[in-house]
């Protein structure tokens, strides 16, 4: 059951990271059409958001070779995803105010 489980999350893993690798793309080329800060926010916060959707496992693989009680991991994945939350609003934001930019053309 735990081998389906973690192949489970590989998989979605995976997806989410390639999904935040297409909205990379998709915000840069944004910005070199339209030069702005709408574009430079989405650029922003998705590429923090693959960051940390990086340092998630990474933080687990380290966790397991270095003692750490379970206070200090869940602590330490809390600030990850309190940080992805910010740059996500970040994303937001930026996408929002390019649709107002492009609602206004």
């Amino acid at each position: 059951m735990i081998d389906n489980l973690q192949l489970l999350y590989g998989i979605t893993s995976i997806l989410y990271g390639l999904l935040t690798i297409v909205i990379i793309a998709g915000a840069i080329l944004y910005f070199t059409k339209r030069k702005g800060i709408a574009g430079l926010l989405m650029i922003i916060g998705s590429i923090v958001q693959f960051l940390t959707l990086l340092a998630n496992p990474i933080v687990s693989a380290l966790a397991s070779t270095v003692v750490l009680d379970n206070e200090s991991i869940m602590y330490t994945h809390y600030v990850i995803n309190v940080i992805t939350c910010l740059f996500s609003i970040l994303f937001a934001i930026g996408f929002i105010m390019a649709m107002l930019k492009l609602k206004k053309e």
